[in-house]
């Protein structure tokens, strides 16, 4: 079944990495562990990073639960930056050639030894369609479906761009991955075209045809900036990926702290330094608070507009918070719309 007819929790786990993990202090069995009680609690989108150790963990996950019927387990194509060291120039041919995304495809295959990747997703650019090898390209993805080796394709954003919603029209891509959450929200365009919720891209196709599609939002706690934990003092490990300098930390605290207006729980980098208690302090609580925590607060603002939450759930202990978030009430619509603003 097409995960654009599908129904499933509108939460699930983004950017399964062992390489990740492992700079922050978890190692392959960790994301194992995670990946099966995600599976056993019902949630049902896995976003894997393009790393082979990733999509060997996803691989045996899924095989061991024989839940590949069940599973949306979406591997990446993504585009080539360089090569032997040289970056590539910023035209399709050069990004994605049709022999690489073969490659791909049939390297996911044997690393993860899955019969058939669920979603492939193709890292492109609006852009890249007013190539003459886009077609080239869209054959090739619709070769490998007829030979069986994906079931459908999705598009993989690195950075939204004014005309990424021009990709909702591309009726071959199944759904669209991009980062979204509330520090990061040039993606809501992009999910008003998917969802339905806001205007086609203008100039519109002849004729229009209204689609929608699933929008998978990765990155929805900001790489744990909405989590509310990061701020001055805060201790991460020496090969953490987040390269944090302290007036930096200070800034995320500031921001926390701006946020802490509407939650019942002061987030611990509120209180993390002097600007941020300053901040605190000036806040105007709103007259009911409906939301416990950050985190929570930055989920249900994804899920409110529409996308699919992929929070990093690389430790187990996590994936019952994302379930319970699944199932919640929605955000109150008044309350959105102050965060929007």
């Amino acid at each position: 079944m097409s995960i654009v007819s599908r129904t499933f929790p509108p939460v699930g786990a983004g950017d399964v990495s062992v390489s990740i993990a492992a700079k922050r202090g978890l190692d392959a069995t960790d994301v194992s562990r995670a990946l099966h009680a995600a599976i056993e609690a019902g949630l049902v989108v896995y976003d894997i990073a393009a790393e082979e150790k990733a999509e060997r963990v996803i691989g045996d996950t899924v095989r061991s639960l024989r839940v590949r019927d069940r599973v949306i387990a979406a591997f990446r194509v993504p585009a080539i930056a360089e090569r032997l060291g040289v970056p590539t120039r910023d035209t399709l041919l050069e990004r994605l050639p049709p022999a690489y995304i073969q490659h791909r495809v049939e390297s996911a295959l044997r690393t993860s030894r899955l019969e058939v990747l669920p979603l492939a997703q193709l890292g492109t650019r609006a852009f890249y369609r007013s190539s003459k090898a886009w077609p080239e390209v869209v054959e090739t993805c619709a070769r490998l479906v007829r030979e069986g080796k994906v079931l459908e394709w999705g598009a993989y954003i690195d950075t939204v761009e004014d005309d990424t919603p021009e990709l909702v029209q591309e009726a071959w891509l199944a759904s669209i991955n991009l980062p979204f959450n509330l520090c990061e929200r040039a993606g809501g365009a992009v999910i008003a075209a998917a969802t339905g919720a806001g205007p086609l891209p203008e100039p519109p196709p002849a004729p229009v045809h209204a689609r929608r599609i699933p929008v998978l939002a990765r990155r929805p706690l900001a790489g744990g900036t909405l989590a509310g934990a990061l701020g001055p003092g805060a201790k991460l490990r020496i090969h953490d990926d987040r390269r944090l300098t302290d007036s930096e930390l200070e800034r995320i605290a500031v921001g926390v702290a701006k946020l802490a207006r509407f939650v019942k729980q002061t987030p611990p980098a509120a209180l993390s330094c002097d600007a941020a208690r300053a901040q605190l302090e000036r806040n105007a609580r709103p007259r009911e608070i409906h939301v416990q925590t950050l985190a929570e607060l930055a989920l249900r603002y994804v899920l409110a507009k529409g996308a699919i939450a992929l929070p990093r759930l690389h430790r187990s202990e996590h994936v019952t918070d994302a379930l319970l978030l699944a199932h919640g009430p929605p955000l109150p619509q008044d309350l959105v719309e102050e965060l929007d603003n």
